[in-house]
């Protein structure tokens, strides 16, 4: 596909990169009206939002959901709503097929609900349409609060680009204006953009800094993205609806049913994308917006956060964020709230934020305070070059003494990078990220920092987006496509295959001259080096033999870990004889897009070196990569790294595997089914972790598969190794000194 009809598959077209063509700002009826159909709706989410505690729920009617069966106490996963719904199913078919005569007077109650909410017409297949709905009023009470937080200048840019206000209050839908919101497919922060969606709008997505997160920069984002889509298709119903199923996939409900009223659209389009979440995404939002405009009338006990102020500066060089922390005197927890786009791992691995990054500060600091403190910071602590990130990947025999010995750092910045404590236990397959030097080039001192300070309120003006090439630009384009149609059906997918749905083998690592190399052997073979000291604590740490894995035979039910696991990911890079190219196989969640982003390449480099045109990559395939520059093989490596590392991370500090029940697949089931239209939606990669032993490309009918049930990490932290030992890590770009390539053992 060329990058010009790739946009217009997306419809994410060049009026994202540009400032956006002003929009109606009127905020009346006129904008935002109700069908007739949705009236129902609206007032079912009211009432969720506002009087259904998160303790109890609702069941209901799917398509009419203003009749209530019945008000419970617990969630959907409990045997007592099972039972209920079971009950109310059963019901609703004597009535459907039975005379009045023969009804009891539980079922006449629902026949009447009928009467008031709906048309008795519609009973008839009403047992399949029973639903549970969670209550949320807590939560709805958390948004309002924090909401107080950033209205204001969402607002203010909203105005900037002609969005009407109203459509300030959707994060109320999304987040719960939530910064830390993260979605079980991948969606993030207070507009909860896909991570290629976000980068397509100029968002720094990477293993350091998520700019999904900050609220204000992923806001000029959906202001861009709002604006664009009604441009599209016309209707800020339609705009809205186009937020949770996606352009392209309006303008094809548009095309179907020859209407641009939404109303008219729910009852007659057709299509197994547009599900109950995207059929009452409207609804919710007027719901929503009319609760949060009028909040006092609701929630008379509710008090607004004040608005948040920040003294803003950008770091002229690479820093650790807990030396900031220091030299400004202030707590890492008032440090990572200020600056929710840092990642967690940030933190927990003593990384670097990078040069030209703006941190958000207290807003009481002034620009002489913050160039007077950071003039006390050291030029050893400061660097102008990047850390190069390096990795190992634990063996089985390995201990921490002798990884330290053989890769020639020191044990305890070994221990230190990677948090290790007396109660750490490492793990055969483990990532261990190695104490980094950087790419080149001296340490200085900061340069005048008196330019880079500002303290403000955060403004409403809309950042600059990151400059890039044309050829970075494709690629993001590639990666956000592929990203708009894993959320379609099979039958769905238009102008290109399937995006992969098969599960890679486990990784065989090879080398240029394909030949294996064992780090495990490496390391035995290194002669020991002068013991360095450490605590006597850790001692015992770090002699420890890593634990070794044993996974459960297929029969077996799966065991429970967040642990990163490497048997998903087969990323062996081998580079080839004639130096200027590498093969890889294709992993989950992977496009050429991605490659080529992480290789600084145009996508159409690597479809020429694989006598490709626009058809998409199949996980499993092997693919051609050029290899430009002497470092290239390595930083794509860490990159690809980094970026399933990330996915798994943010996926574990808001969920978690609470239980696997076995499942048979019934005909006519695919992949994209069992992750996408179970009560309980799941990523690829979740899917496969607990079914290593099948052969995804040949599920037939009658296999029995592993479902995990998800629910939340209420901590909000990702702790690897939650239940038992299951470590199957990641293997990464391998320091050895002996080997010019980083590779993945």
């Amino acid at each position: 596909m060329s990058q010009k009809a790739a946009v217009r598959y997306v419809c994410l077209c060049a009026l994202i990169f540009l400032t956006s063509q002003s929009a109606p700002c009127n905020d009346n009826d006129t904008l935002f009206p109700t069908p007739e159909i949705l009236k129902g709706n609206v007032a079912f989410w009211k009432k969720i939002y506002s009087e259904v505690s998160l303790k109890e729920g609702l069941i209901h009617d799917r398509d009419y959901p203003m009749v209530i069966f019945e008000k419970v106490s617990g969630d959907g996963s409990s045997a007592k709503i099972k039972s209920l719904r079971e009950k109310i199913a059963a019901s609703l078919r004597t009535i459907a097929t039975r005379p009045q005569s023969e009804w009891t007077e539980y079922e006449k109650s629902i026949y009447d609900l009928y009467k008031q909410h709906a048309d008795t017409t519609v009973i008839a297949g009403a047992a399949d349409r029973v639903r549970f709905q969670q209550g949320q009023t807590e939560r709805f009470r958390q948004g309002l609060e924090r909401s107080g937080l950033y209205l204001d200048t969402i607002k203010a840019i909203f105005k900037k680009y002609g969005i009407p206000e109203r459509l300030a209050y959707l994060p109320h839908v999304e987040s719960s204006f939530n910064t830390e919101a993260y979605s079980k497919v991948g969606a993030a922060g207070l507009w909860q953009f896909m991570r290629g969606t976000g980068k397509l709008y100029g968002m720094r997505i990477d293993y350091i800094i998520d700019e999904r997160r900050d609220p204000i920069i992923s806001t000029i984002a959906a202001a861009k993205y709002l604006s664009s889509s009604y441009q599209e298709l016309k209707s800020w119903p339609l705009a809205i609806t186009s937020y949770n199923h996606g352009v392209y996939g309006m303008k094809r409900a548009v095309a179907q049913t020859g209407s641009r009223d939404l109303g008219y659209i729910i009852q007659n389009y057709s299509s197994r994308s547009f599900k109950f979440a995207s059929s009452n995404f409207y609804g919710c939002f007027l719901a929503a917006s009319e609760l949060a405009h009028n909040y006092k009338s609701y929630f008379p006990q509710v008090k607004l956060y004040p608005p948040v102020k920040y003294t803003d500066f950008t770091l002229s060089h690479y820093i650790h964020p807990d030396i900031l922390c220091r030299y400004f005197n202030i707590s890492q927890k008032t440090f990572s709230e200020l600056n929710p786009a840092i990642r967690p791992a940030v933190f927990k691995q003593h990384q670097k934020l990078p040069k030209g990054f703006v941190i958000h500060l207290p807003v009481e600091f002034t620009s002489e305070s913050v160039y007077a403190m950071l003039g006390n910071v050291p030029d050893s602590l400061k660097t102008l070059e990047p850390e190069r990130p390096q990795y190992y990947r634990v063996n089985r025999g390995d201990n921490l003494y002798a990884i330290s010995s053989r890769l020639g750092v020191s044990l305890n910045e070994l221990l230190a990078e990677n948090n290790i404590s007396k109660k750490s236990i490492i793990r055969e397959g483990q990532i261990l990220r190695i104490p980094g030097k950087t790419t080149g080039g001296p340490q200085v001192a900061m340069a005048s920092a008196d330019k880079n300070i500002k303290t403000t309120k955060p403004t409403a003006s809309p950042t600059q987006s990151t400059s890039t090439e044309s050829s970075e630009t494709e690629a993001i384009i590639e990666i956000a496509q592929a990203e708009a149609k894993s959320i379609m059906p099979p039958e769905e997918k238009v102008e290109s295959k399937d995006i992969a749905v098969v599960i890679p083998q486990p990784p065989v690592t090879k080398t240029d001259s394909k030949k294996k190399v064992s780090p495990q052997k490496i390391i035995k073979e290194t002669p020991p080096e002068a013991v360095e000291e450490i605590s006597d604590s850790l001692k015992a740490v770090a002699m420890t033999p890593a634990i070794v894995n044993n996974e459960p035979s297929p029969a077996q039910r799966p065991f429970l870990s967040s642990d990163f696991d490497v048997s998903l990911y087969n990323l062996d890079v081998v580079l080839l004889s004639s130096g200027n190219s590498a093969e890889l196989v294709v992993s989950i969640d992977e496009t050429i897009g991605h490659y080529a982003d992480w290789l600084k390449v145009p996508t159409w480099r690597i479809r020429k070196l694989n006598d490709m045109r626009n058809s998409d990559i199949r996980i499993n395939s092997k693919i051609r990569i050029p290899i430009d520059r002497p470092d290239a093989l390595e930083t794509f490596a860490a990159a690809r790294l980094e970026y399933h590392m990330a996915i798994e991370e943010d996926f574990y500090t808001q969920y978690m595997v609470i239980d696997v029940k076995p499942m048979t697949i019934k005909k006519g089931q695919t992949l994209w089914h069992l992750c996408n239209e179970a009560d309980n939606p799941m990523p690829l990669w979740l899917f496969k972790k607990y079914n290593k032993h099948l052969d995804l490309n040949k599920l037939m009918p009658g296999t029995t598969v592993w479902i995990p049930v998800i629910g939340e990490n209420v901590s909000g932290i990702y702790n690897p190794g939650l239940g038992k030992a299951d470590s199957q890590f990641l293997s990464v770009p391998l320091r050895d000194k002996s080997q010019k390539i980083k590779r993945i053992p």
